[in-house]
């Protein structure tokens, strides 16, 4: 029955989604605008992971996201769901998170996107943020 729900999310989420994708000189980068991000956060579809460092995450992040910081990483991966869908975010999309990308990516099953303009996109469209 989790398999049938899992797969059924990912249906659904590719279906309301439709990712971007940037070619990037590690591979094809999956980005989502912040309105379809936060319709996915919503419904509970989506993990978050800001990867900004600890002292950002705390003045303000995505709902329900968890806090992973570029820097530790590597050391951390084990922390991030298994399978399902993954939304990682950070000041601005760079060089750096693409590199994160593409080393989830390589981790682990399940969906990876990249959200398009980082945490200033999702402000800059008026979505709140928790502290």
């Amino acid at each position: 029955m989790k398999l049938v729900t899992t797969i059924a999310g990912l249906v659904t989420a590719l279906v309301l989604v439709s990712p971007a994708r940037a070619d990037h000189r590690y591979g094809p980068v999956f980005t989502i605008d912040p309105e379809n991000a936060a319709a996915l956060i919503a419904r509970g579809g989506v993990a978050a992971i800001d990867l900004r460092p600890e002292s950002e995450f705390q003045t303000g992040r995505l709902p329900g996201a968890r806090s992973v910081p570029l820097a530790t990483l590597a050391s951390r991966t084990d922390e991030l769901p298994p399978d399902g869908m993954i939304l990682l975010y950070g000041d601005a999309s760079n060089e750096r998170l693409f590199r994160a990308y593409h080393f989830i990516r390589a981790r682990r099953g399940g969906a990876v996107y990249l959200l398009d303009g980082g945490i200033d996109g999702w402000r800059r469209v008026g979505y709140p943020l928790e502290r």
